[in-house]
């Protein structure tokens, strides 16, 4: 009985240690990956925004439980969306970011979901904003509802839609005077906001200084 009793511990024990080892493999490749998109601005060049998006994406292909890899890799095609040369690229960037959303949709559900996906169709409309409003105009609204019903205090989602309606012209409800009064929200979240980890989104906040300037 004592054999049985010490053969099963020392089996437990065989289980755990590769799992911890993985979770710190995990975390140190996250913060590596993650750090490497903290030196990136609007200047970045796309072929260095599409290195994070590969390098998440192995990362993902190892953690197959975890959704923030897919997401900070769906996150960096959006990215390549805005940026990318003609309409045929920006639509393949994303749909890569839509792939990995759903991949982590499959994993959890949650804000920052529901934010990327409000940011996969805002890119998407910007492709052609005239024949494609129509289409994602609602999409992106239901995921900005969705985020801020899950977690009201999330900025990210008052980042979004104050920016969208910066750059929409005034006859069609968009101008400073409805922009102003969300990006002010989105400041005041992000002075008291706390992400779950390290790892955890927490961009948004550079992005919005420049238009908050022309809210003063």
């Amino acid at each position: 009985m004592k054999t049985l009793v010490i053969s099963l511990i020392a089996a437990l024990l065989g289980a755990t240690i590769p799992v911890l080892a993985q979770s710190e493999q995990y975390k140190q490749a996250m913060a590596a990956a993650i750090g490497t998109t903290k030196t990136q601005s609007m200047t970045t060049s796309p072929a260095d925004i599409l290195a994070s998006a590969n390098q998440f994406e192995r990362i993902a292909s190892v953690e197959t439980k975890e959704w923030l890899p897919h997401y900070y890799s769906g996150l960096a095609y959006v990215y390549l969306g805005f940026m990318g040369k003609d309409a045929t690229e920006k639509d393949a960037y994303l749909d890569k970011a839509d792939a990995n959303l759903k991949a982590a949709e499959a994993v959890t559900n949650n804000d920052e979901l529901a934010t990327l996906k409000a940011y996969i169709a805002q890119a998407r409309m910007v492709v052609d904003p005239m024949s494609r409003w129509q289409q994602y105009g609602p999409l992106f609204e239901a995921g900005i509802e969705k985020a801020m019903k899950l977690n009201p205090e999330n900025p990210r989602p008052y980042v979004l839609k104050g920016s969208s309606l910066m750059y929409t012209p005034e006859q069609f409800g968009g101008g400073a005077t409805n922009a102003c009064p969300l990006l002010k929200t989105a400041k005041e979240k992000f002075a008291t906001f706390k992400p779950a980890s390290d790892m955890h989104p927490n961009w948004g906040q550079k992005q919005i200084e420049p238009m908050l300037e022309k809210c003063k």
